[in-house]
């Protein structure tokens, strides 16, 4: 990337920044600002973090139906606009770039409000994760799953994350990976709920530094079978 475009690309982040901490923080108080304010500055210099990669048998998913008055399909060039509602402009534009570059986009409505996201990449690159994982041909990557705050608990999660799963398995693939904070509960507790036959392949350390990024990926040795 030139100079001149990461300029621009910066001074973009920067005019959008106000509009986007405001729904942000309606979204999710003060985490929201947070995670709208650090991808413009510390995670630009600074990042390091700790992943499980976790692997599922597509064959063995657990049935979830979304809720009453909820349904879930592929996002369409028209729903851009109402996105924009749940999504701030710098992740909309990012998403914008992952469907055309073929990443597949689930969006959970209800009624004409949308409630929640997932994607399914059918291989990894920098625009779906900065931190490279040697994905093998017969898995899909599933990532960012998203339900607004007061959609939670309900069953949202769990019907996107099994919808994902129906997307890969349509898609041809075997298995579904996904990487895991340790830290992120919500997220464990959603791959116990529509999984089964799942095991962890390995883990993931990695340190951004400037532009530089810096990853280990360690195989799995312990028992099998993941402890939720």
């Amino acid at each position: 990337m030139s100079i001149r475009h990461r300029l621009k690309r910066y001074a973009a982040d920067w005019k959008s920044f106000p509009a986007d901490a405001a729904l942000s923080y309606r979204l999710d108080g003060i985490r929201g600002v947070w995670e709208a304010l650090a991808p413009r500055t510390v995670h630009r210099l600074f990042r390091q973090g700790h992943l499980v990669v976790f692997a599922q048998t597509l064959e063995a998913t657990i049935e979830v139906d979304p809720p009453a008055g909820v349904i879930i399909a592929p996002a369409r060039e028209g729903d851009w606009p109402a996105l924009a509602t749940i999504v701030t402009w710098r992740e909309l534009e990012r998403f914008k770039d992952l469907v055309a570059a073929g990443r597949h986009f689930l969006v959970a409505w209800r009624g004409s409000q949308p409630i929640g996201y997932a994607w399914v990449a059918e291989r990894m690159g920098p625009d779906v994760s900065q931190v490279p994982l040697p994905l093998p041909a017969d898995a899909a990557y599933l990532w960012d799953l998203y339900v607004l705050p007061a959609e939670r608990s309900n069953g949202i999660g769990s019907a996107l994350a099994r919808a994902r799963l129906k997307t890969a398995q349509a898609l041809g693939f075997r298995e579904g990976w996904r990487m895991i904070a340790p830290s992120n509960h919500a997220s464990l507790r959603t791959l116990q709920k529509t999984a089964r036959n799942v095991r962890i392949v390995g883990e993931q350390r990695y340190l951004k530094l400037a532009t530089r990024m810096y990853s280990r990926f360690t195989p799995w040795t312990g028992r099998p079978e993941p402890t939720f």
